[in-house]
C-alpha cells in the first residue's frame, strides 16, 4: 500500500471511531480547548457536548480557580487573580473583574461565572448580578426585597438571596428569611422566589424550635434543599429545608466539629453537600447523605489530609495550624470539585491544593485593610457553552 494511502487509512481509523475521538478530547486539559475542538465539525461538537462525556471530562479536569475576591474591613471587594496557563490567561485578560460599587459593597455569592453583589449608599441597598467574563453583555439589578412581616409576632434576624446554581428551571433566585417568636417559642423560615421581577412566597415553615441562628454567611441549595450551619439550643447543627415539602430537618454534625474550622461546599456538579473540617493538623472531608427509605441523615468520612506535611514541604510555618489565644483559623471552600480550599490565620490567606498536596500564601491584609472579612473564590464556568448551545447574553467559553 502506498505511504499516502496507508496514512489516509490510519487517519480514517481514528476519525471514524467515536471512542478514540472521545479519548483524544479527554486529553484536552481546559474547557476552552474543548470548545475550540467542537468548532471543527458537528461530530466533534456532538461528542464534546454529550452529558456522559462532560461528566468524565469534569472528573479528570475540575474547574480552575481564576482568582478570588477579598473584602477587608476598610476596603471594598477587590479581585486577586491567580497565575494561569496560557490557555486560560486570555480569559483573565478579556474579563472585567472591577465591581464598581458605590459606598460599601460585598460579594454575596459567586456561582458558575456570575456574581451577586450588594452595595449600600446612604442606607439604600442595591443588589446586582454581574458576569465578569462578559461584563458588557450580562447585568441585572434585582428588585427591592419583600417585607418580612407575613407572620405576626416574629422578629427576623437573618435574610439573604440565594442563587439557584443548578439553573434551567425558571427559578434563578430565592430569598430566604428566618425569624423567631419569643412568646410562642417558635421559629419561622420563609422562602420567596423571583418570578417576572416580583418576589413571590414559595414556602413558609413555622417550627417549635425557640430560635435558629444561622452561622455561615451563605446558605447552599442542593437538590431542592436549603442547607446551612446553625446554632440551636446551644449546639451546632446542620439545618436542611426541603423546598418541595416545606419540611425542616436538624442534623447532628459528625464528631466534635468546631464551627470556626468548618465550611460547607458543593460537589459532583452541585448534587452533594460536603463538610470540610480542620481538626488539629488534619483536613477531614465529610459527605452528607440522606437515606431515602427513612429520611435519616448521616455522614461519611470521604477523605483525610495531613496539612502539617503539606506545610512543611512548602516552607509554610506549621503555626498556621495552631489556634492559640485570640488568633483565628478560618476555612473557606474554593469551589465545586476543585480540591482547593483557603485557610486564614492572623490576616494571612493560604491556598491549599489537596489533589497536588501544595500550599502557598496568596494574600496578606495590610495595616490599611485592618481585617480580612470575606473571601469569595471565582471559578471557571462549567459546563462550557458550545456553539449553537449558548445561553442568551453569553458567548462560548
Amino acid at each position: 500500500m502506498p505511504r499516502a494511502a496507508a496514512a489516509a487509512a490510519a487517519t480514517s481509523a481514528v476519525l471514524d471511531n467515536d471512542d478514540l475521538l472521545g479519548e483524544i478530547l479527554l486529553r484536552l486539559a481546559f474547557p476552552t480547548s474543548l470548545v475550540r475542538a467542537a468548532l471543527v465539525c458537528k461530530r466533534l461538537l456532538r461528542l464534546a457536548s454529550a452529558p456522559a462525556f462532560l461528566r468524565h471530562f469534569r472528573h479528570l479536569h475540575p474547574p480552575h480557580l481564576l482568582g478570588f475576591y477579598v473584602t477587608t474591613r476598610t476596603n471594598p471587594p477587590r479581585f486577586v487573580p491567580m497565575p494561569q496557563p496560557p490557555e486560560l490567561a486570555s480569559v483573565i485578560r478579556r474579563a472585567s473583574f472591577d465591581l464598581d460599587t458605590t459606598g460599601r459593597g460585598s460579594v454575596c455569592y459567586c456561582w458558575n461565572g456570575l456574581l451577586l453583589v450588594t452595595s449600600e449608599w446612604r442606607a439604600i441597598y442595591t443588589r446586582r448580578v454581574l458576569c465578569p467574563l462578559y461584563s458588557a453583555r450580562y447585568l441585572a439589578t434585582l428588585p427591592s426585597l419583600p417585607e418580612t412581616d407575613i407572620h405576626d409576632g416574629f422578629t427576623y434576624s437573618r435574610c439573604e438571596i440565594l442563587p439557584n446554581g443548578r439553573g434551567g428551571d425558571g427559578m434563578p433566585y430565592f430569598y430566604f428569611a428566618i425569624g423567631w417568636c419569643n412568646k410562642e417559642e417558635q421559629s419561622v423560615l420563609d422562602v420567596y422566589v423571583l418570578q417576572d421581577d416580583i418576589w413571590a412566597i414559595f414556602a413558609s415553615v413555622i417550627t417549635e424550635i425557640p430560635r435558629i441562628d444561622l452561622l455561615l454567611p451563605n446558605s447552599l441549595i442542593v437538590s431542592d434543599r436549603i442547607y446551612n450551619m446553625a446554632c440551636v439550643g446551644g449546639s451546632n447543627r446542620l439545618v436542611s429545608l426541603d423546598l418541595s415539602s416545606s419540611c425542616l430537618s436538624l442534623v447532628n454534625l459528625p464528631e466534635e466539629v468546631e464551627f470556626k474550622r468548618t465550611e460547607l461546599s458543593l460537589e459532583n456538579d452541585y448534587s452533594e453537600v460536603h463538610l470540610n473540617h480542620v481538626k488539629g493538623s488534619q483536613l477531614r472531608i465529610w459527605l452528607h447523605m440522606v437515606d431515602n427509605d427513612d429520611g435519616l441523615a448521616n455522614w461519611l468520612l470521604v477523605n483525610t489530609i495531613c496539612l502539617h506535611e503539606i506545610c512543611a514541604n512548602y516552607m509554610i510555618p506549621t503555626s498556621v495550624l495552631e489556634d492559640v489565644g485570640d488568633s483565628k483559623l478560618l476555612v473557606y471552600a474554593a469551589g465545586v470539585d476543585s480540591g482547593l480550599f483557603f485557610m486564614e490565620k492572623d490576616e494571612v490567606l493560604y491556598l491549599f491544593d489537596i489533589k497536588h498536596k501544595t500550599v502557598k500564601k496568596v494574600f496578606e491584609a495590610t495595616r490599611e485593610d485592618k481585617h480580612l472579612d470575606e473571601v469569595t473564590p471565582f471559578m471557571m464556568v462549567w459546563p462550557p457553552k458550545f456553539p449553537g448551545m449558548t445561553d442568551e447574553g453569553c458567548d462560548p467559553i
